[in-house]
């Protein structure tokens, strides 16, 4: 993975340096908890990578419950319960599947409450399948009793046991908090568990089980996911500035919010990345706003959204900070010598669609540099578990860095408890 800032970010070095050096001694920290590799701080989401123990449970679950005739393993979850394992999925394969609807095992996630897509993927289930070995159902809630996740397993669970019968509570993998009020029920039961360790949370859980147990049992290689965070740990715990794009990263976007620019726009030029600025906008989101601050994440698709925002960005109020995410990608697709409509953008002629796409990229940072608006870039060397491993493991431990920066607690989110509770408070009043 590259990081590139330098002449774009609109920050010197030296007032990079020094909000860097302000972290020194959060660095010493982190390290320390690398070096010891428990469970013990809110930081220990960095352990989790190197993990066996962890790993092993994993493998031990899925040789259980996978068989070859597997087709859709559905994730009930949601948020951080969801968002990273569907980051990874969109990226290696989910993107593509309207175009490929023949390749199977699936990933299917049921992360709303909304009743018409919760009925479209019950009777998918049940009219596309003709045993339950065909299915497994992962049930993620660190809680064990978070209210849309309870809800879709039962809904979802009502139609598969009325076609399959008592014996579909075996194709169950339940995914949450050690002793919590869904690891209880489903211990009574004898479902198959795998625990999130208390100090993870959800926005940070990606390499626990609520992430790799689903991605390994639809085939994706975790092992290369988890190398991949492991090297990106080693890189963003480096005291060197200049080496750790983690901690480059945090200082840019804190000195932008600082002066003004608190809306942070991921640009992705890949549309399979897509979820993966979705599964960063929680993360930002959830971490860092707090006490009346905090940076406000979009999500772009380049160069779709170039024709829906661009004005806006290029001419509107200077409040963004932008971060261009791309994959180095070729392809032989290209637009052909002999053309059926030859006069329209003769430019185009002969040109693979890979490096029109990259020429959009460059020219669109040129244009921005020209009008002053900050960016940084991250270039993944290609889209697989490896390098998305190690984007996931950069983003979290920049959100690390900036919290500390804004002097926030990224790890809580007591705002979120509000919405739960009178939701809750509701349902028992009617």
């Amino acid at each position: 993975m590259e990081f590139h800032y330098k002449d774009s970010a609109c920050v010197s070095d030296d007032e990079i340096k020094a909000l860097s050096s302000s972290l020194s001694s959060y660095i010493e920290h982190l390290r320390e908890i690398a070096e010891h590799d428990t469970y013990d701080e809110p930081e220990c989401s960095i352990f989790l990578p190197y993990d066996n123990d962890l790993y092993e449970q994993i493998i031990r679950a899925k040789e259980e419950k996978i068989s070859s005739r597997l087709k859709y393993v559905v994730v009930v979850g949601i948020g951080g319960s969801n968002l990273g394992t569907k980051a990874v999925y969109d990226a290696l394969k989910g993107h593509l599947e309207t175009l490929n609807p023949n390749q199977f095992p699936k990933l299917l996630f049921a992360d709303t409450t909304d009743p018409e897509s919760i009925s479209y993927l019950s009777n998918l289930l049940t009219t596309e399948t003709k045993d339950f070995s065909e299915i497994v159902i992962n049930i993620i809630s660190k809680s064990g009793e978070t209210l849309e996740t309870i809800v879709n397993a039962e809904a979802i669970l009502q139609h598969l046991k009325a076609k399959f019968g008592e014996n579909i509570i075996h194709r169950i993998v339940i995914t949450c908090g050690i002793d919590s009020p869904l690891w209880k029920s489903a211990k009574e039961q004898n479902i198959t568990i795998l625990g999130i360790p208390e100090t993870v949370g959800g926005r940070f859980s990606v390499m626990s089980a609520v992430g790799l147990f689903p991605l390994s049992a639809i085939g994706f290689d975790i092992d290369k996911l988890r190398m991949g965070a492991q090297d990106m740990r080693k890189t963003c715990l480096n005291k060197e500035m200049s080496e750790n794009p983690a901690l480059l990263s945090a200082t840019i976007l804190f000195k932008q919010a600082k002066d003004g620019r608190t809306i942070n726009t991921n640009f992705i030029f890949n549309p399979r990345l897509e979820s993966l600025g979705k599964w960063y906008r929680q993360l930002l989101a959830e971490s860092i706003g707090k006490n009346g601050i905090g940076l406000t994440p979009t999500v772009l698709i380049g160069s779709t959204d170039l024709h829906s925002v661009a004005q806006l960005h290029l001419d509107g109020p200077k409040d963004k900070v932008v971060t261009f995410i791309s994959a180095k990608t070729d392809s032989n697709e290209s637009v052909p010598n002999e053309r059926i409509f030859p006069n329209i953008r003769i430019e185009v002629t002969g040109k693979k669609l890979s490096d029109i796409v990259s020429a959009t990229l460059e020219s669109t940072k040129e244009v921005y540099k020209k009008k002053k608006i900050p960016y940084t870039e991250v270039v993944l060397q290609n889209i697989s578990e490896s390098s998305l491993g190690a984007f996931l493991q950069f983003k979290m431990l920049e959100i690390m860095y900036l919290g500390k920066l804004f002097g926030v607690n990224a790890f809580d989110q007591p705002a979120v408890e509000s919405y739960k509770t009178a939701t809750i408070d509701r349902l028992k009043q009617e």
